[in-house]
C-alpha cells in the first residue's frame, strides 16, 4: 500500500501540490491519521473532522484552520472554540424564534445558541413528534441544527475525562495519604481518581460494614469520589468519537468506553493514557509531547488491528492522500479552463491552444480517473453504490467519449462535449460532497461486488453516454442557429448517432441486468419500479429517435431536439424518480432537487423554443 500512496504522489504531482501536508506541523499530522471507526469504516480522523465541520458550518475548513486543527481545538480546549461561528442556520425563521440577533452570513457560535437550548430544545422536540413527510422547511432545519449543537456538545466532552472538575476535590489530608495523592481542593480529572481504582475499592469495600454515623470525614470525601465516578461514566455514556479498539479488536470504543469499560486490559489503558497525554501537552501547548503521544497511540492501535486480523488501517495514508488532493475539485478546475480556452479560440487561430486543450482534458480525465481508483481501492468495491459516485463517474465516461470523439474527428468537438459535460457534472457532484463524509459504506440492497460492478456500472456508462448524446444535441442546434457549413453540421451528427448507438446498447443491458439481479434478490426480473421505470424511459426514448430517423419521421433537426430531450429523461431517470420516495430502489434519496430539476426542465425547453424558432425562420427565409 505505501508503493501505491508513492506511485500517486510521484504520478499526479497535482495531489501533492494541492494537498501537500508539509505546511502542516507534526502533530497535527499525527493527529489526522488516527483512526476513527464511524458509518461502519475505519477512517482517518483527517475525513471525520471534515465530515463533522461540513455538518456544522457547511466548509471543510474555518477560516485558516483546516478542520482537523479545528476538532482538535473542540476536543482538547473546547472552551478556545466557543466562540468560533461554526453553526450554519440556513432559515431567518429560526434565529427569531430564539430570540436571537440575525447574521448575515448565517453563522453562529456555540456561546450564542448555548444561551438558548433549553428554546431550540423544545422546538426541535415539537418538529420531531411532526411525522417526517409532513414536517416544513423550516422543522427540518429544526432538527438539524439541535443535531448539530448537540454532536457539538458530545465531542467538546469527549475528553472531559482528562480536566480537573470539583467532582473529583481532596480536601482531607487522611484522604489524600489513603489514596496516596496530594491534598487537590481545586480537583483531581476523572482520570486521576479511576487510576487510583484499587485504592478505592480497598477503601469503600470496608464501609458496607458501617452505618454511615460511623463513617469518618475521610471516609465520606471517599465515598463523593466514588458516586461521583459513577455518575460522570453514566453521564458521559453513547458519546460519538469511536477510536479505541476493544481488547480483541473486534470493535472500537471511544475513549470514555476504554476507560470506564475496558480499562483493566493492559494495551487499552495504555491507550487512554497515551490519549490524555496529547490532550493534556495540548492544553499546555507542548506541541512535541503532543505529537509523540499520538504517534505512540498510533502505533499501538495499529499493532493491535494488525493481530486481530479482522481490520486493517491500511488505507489510511491513501485516505489522507485522497482527502488532501481533492482530486475531482483538480479536474473541475482543468475542465473549466478547457472550456474557457475553447471559447477564447472563437476570437482568434492560435497555435497552441490544441495542444493546451489535449494537456487540459487529459490531465483532468487522468485525475479523475485516478480519485474514482482510489476511492474503490479505500473502499474495496466497484466505483458506483451512491448519488455522488454516480456524478463523478460518469463524469469520467464522458470525458473518455468525448476524447475518444476527439482523437477520431481532431476538430475540438470532443473538447467542447466532454469540457461541458465533465465541468457541470462535477460541479454537481460538488454540491453533494458539501454534504458530509462521501467515502460511505454499502446499504444492504446494495452488498454485490459482482453487481455492482455489472449492472449498476454498465446502467451509469449508459447515462454518461446519453448525456454526451444529449450534449452534442446542443452543440448540432446552436451551430445550426451560427449556420456553421454543411460538413460540420454532418460531423456533428455523425458523432451524435454514433454515441446514441453506444448509449443504448450500454443502458439496454444495465436494464436488464439490473432485472437478473432483481430477479436474484426479490425473486421477479421486473415489478415497474419507478427507478426500473426510468431506466426503460431511456431505452425506449433512444430507440423511438432512432425509428423516427429510419422512418424519416424527424430529420436531423429533430434527431438533435430528440437528443436534448434525452438529457431530461436520463436527470428523471438517474435521480429524478427518487422524488417519488416509493419502490424498492428507495435507497439514496435526496432533498432539494425537486425545483432544480423543473428549472433545469424549463430551461432546456426554452432553449429548444429559442432555438428550433430561430432555424425555423432561417428555414422559412430560404424557400422565400
Amino acid at each position: 500500500m505505501k508503493k501505491l500512496v508513492f506511485f500517486f504522489q510521484i504520478f499526479f504531482p497535482v495531489f501533492c501540490v494541492s494537498g501537500a501536508s508539509a505546511h502542516e506541523p507534526d502533530w497535527l499530522n499525527s493527529f489526522s491519521r488516527i483512526a476513527v471507526f464511524e458509518e461502519g469504516r475505519i477512517k482517518p480522523m483527517d475525513t471525520y473532522a471534515r465530515s463533522v465541520l461540513l455538518q456544522l458550518s457547511g466548509k471543510d475548513h474555518f477560516g485558516k484552520r483546516s478542520a482537523c486543527a479545528w476538532v482538535a481545538n473542540l476536543l482538547f480546549q473546547p472552551d478556545s472554540v466557543g466562540h468560533d461561528k461554526v453553526f450554519l442556520i440556513n432559515h431567518p425563521d429560526i434565529p427569531a424564534a430564539l430570540s436571537m440577533e440575525a447574521n448575515p452570513q448565517r453563522h453562529y457560535s456555540f456561546d450564542e445558541l448555548h444561551e438558548h437550548f433549553e428554546k431550540l430544545s423544545e422546538l426541535a422536540q415539537g418538529a420531531s413528534a411532526i411525522e417526517e413527510k409532513q414536517r416544513s422547511l423550516v422543522e427540518n432545519e429544526l432538527l438539524r441544527v439541535y443535531g448539530n449543537l448537540r454532536l457539538y456538545i458530545d465531542l467538546s466532552v469527549s475528553f472531559r475525562f482528562t480536566q480537573p472538575h470539583q467532582d473529583f476535590a481532596v480536601h482531607l489530608p487522611e484522604t489524600a495519604q489513603a489514596l496516596g495523592m496530594p491534598v487537590n481542593e481545586g480537583g483531581y480529572s476523572f482520570l486521576d481518581i479511576a487510576l487510583k481504582a484499587g485504592e478505592m475499592h480497598q477503601l469503600t469495600s470496608g464501609l458496607e460494614t458501617k452505618t454511615k454515623d460511623q463513617w469518618t470525614g475521610s471516609d465520606r470525601e471517599i465515598m463523593i469520589l466514588a458516586r461521583n465516578l459513577f455518575n460522570w461514566s453514566d453521564r458521559f455514556e453513547g458519546l460519538p468519537l469511536h477510536m479505541v479498539p476493544s481488547p480483541r479488536g473486534e470493535f472500537f470504543l471511544t475513549p470514555w468506553e476504554a476507560l470506564t469499560q475496558e480499562f483493566a486490559d493492559r494495551a487499552v489503558h495504555q491507550e487512554v493514557i497515551d490519549l490524555a497525554q496529547a490532550a493534556a501537552a495540548y492544553q499546555g501547548q507542548q506541541m512535541i509531547e503532543t505529537d509523540l503521544a499520538l504517534k505512540k497511540f498510533f502505533v499501538s492501535v495499529s499493532g493491535r488491528i494488525f493481530v486481530s486480523g479482522k481490520k486493517s488501517l491500511n488505507n489510511i495514508d491513501l485516505e489522507l492522500l485522497y482527502q488532501k488532493a481533492k482530486p475531482f475539485d483538480a479536474a473541475r478546475s482543468l475542465f473549466l479552463i478547457a472550456l474557457i480556452l475553447l471559447f477564447a479560440s472563437m476570437f482568434g487561430k492560435y497555435s497552441w491552444i490544441d495542444p493546451a486543450l489535449w494537456v487540459l482534458m487529459v490531465s483532468g480525465a487522468g485525475l479523475n480517473l485516478a480519485g474514482v481508483l482510489v476511492r474503490c481501492m479505500i473502499l474495496g468495491r466497484p466505483p458506483v453504490s451512491s448519488l455522488y459516485e454516480t456524478f463523478i463517474f460518469v463524469s469520467l465516461i464522458a470525458v473518455i467519449c468525448a476524447l475518444l470523439i476527439e482523437f477520431f474527428q481532431r476538430n475540438r468537438l470532443g473538447f467542447l462535449t466532454g469540457a461541458i459535460s465533465s465541468t457541470a457534472l462535477l460541479m454537481i457532484a460538488s454540491k453533494y460532497s458539501a454534504e458530509g463524509d462521501t467515502l460511505k459504506m454499502l446499504i444492504a440492497v446494495l452488498n454485490s461486488n459482482f453487481w455492482l460492478g455489472t449492472h449498476v456500472v454498465t446502467i451509469s456508462a449508459g447515462y454518461g453516454t446519453s448525456c454526451v448524446a444529449g450534449v452534442l444535441g446542443h452543440v448540432w442546434l446552436m451551430q445550426k442557429v451560427l449556420r456553421q457549413e454543411t460538413k460540420v453540421l454532418e460531423a456533428t451528427m455523425t458523432t451524435m448517432v454514433a454515441v446514441m448507438g453506444v448509449a443504448l446498447i450500454l443502458t439496454f443491458f444495465g436494464t436488464n441486468l439490473g432485472g437478473i439481479w432483481a430477479d436474484q434478490s426479490w425473486g421477479r426480473f421486473w415489478g415497474w419500479d419507478p427507478k426500473e421505470n426510468g431506466a426503460l424511459m431511456i431505452v425506449l426514448w433512444l430507440i423511438f429517435l432512432f425509428h423516427a430517423k429510419w422512418a424519416d419521421l424527424i430529420g436531423p433537426v429533430g434527431l438533435a431536439a430528440g437528443n436534448v430531450v434525452t438529457l431530461i429523461v436520463v436527470m428523471w431517470a438517474w435521480f429524478g424518480v427518487n422524488l417519488l420516495s416509493i419502490g424498492l430502489h428507495s435507497y439514496g434519496f435526496t432533498s432539494g432537487v425537486a425545483g432544480a430539476l423543473l428549472i433545469y426542465a424549463v430551461c432546456e425547453i426554452v432553449f429548444l423554443i429559442t432555438t428550433l424558432g430561430v432555424i425555423k425562420k432561417f428555414q422559412s427565409s430560404e424557400k422565400m
